[in-house]
């Protein structure tokens, strides 16, 4: 896959069993990232049909809404994707762009907890990617939309292993 993902694509991405080794648990530490206001770390996981995803966890560490955990797949050729963003209650507004044009209502909202998307219509538009969001009440901080984001897309835990994360 390279060039645009399509709708059906994502779909099939976002539902492919990505299977957590046994000591995932460790691999989410996130660490101070060096002139940033944010701490991060990363993990690779490889889905059951073989395709290669990473999940980025990121926290301001001033602001402890402000963060965003992300799923991004790298196909074949090494060009990687954003396919899902679920991000805290940054200070900023945000403003669907597509929807904006075409004067659709409710194209902007204010700080919320919200989720980014990846949709084909925003990457022929120029747009990117994951710049589709909406407001989400599926979560209300970090360790919550991490357990989110570990069950809603996917993610297959290991037998023996703890509930989530962070409970």
């Amino acid at each position: 896959m390279t060039g645009i993902l399509r709708d059906n694509e994502i779909m099939e991405l976002l539902t492919e069993i990505k299977p957590l080794p046994k000591n995932w648990q460790s691999k989410f530490q996130t660490k101070r990232k060096s002139g940033f206001q944010h701490e991060e770390c990363y993990f690779q996981v490889i889905g059951e049909r073989g395709n290669i995803f990473r999940i980025i966890l990121r926290r301001n560490i001033i602001n402890t809404f402000d963060f965003s955990i992300i799923l991004t797949f790298q196909d074949k050729d090494g060009k990687e994707f954003r396919l899902i963003r679920c991000n805290g209650k940054h200070p900023s507004k945000h403003t669907n762009k597509w929807e904006k044009e075409k004067g659709q209502p409710d194209h902007t909202f204010g700080p919320a907890f919200h989720i980014h998307m990846a949709t084909e219509r925003y990457q022929e538009y120029g747009y990117y990617i994951d710049g589709y969001a909406m407001v989400t009440s599926a979560y209300h901080d970090f360790h919550t939309a991490f357990n989110h984001f570990i069950k809603e897309y996917s993610f297959i835990k290991p037998q023996n292993s703890q509930l989530g994360l962070f409970q």
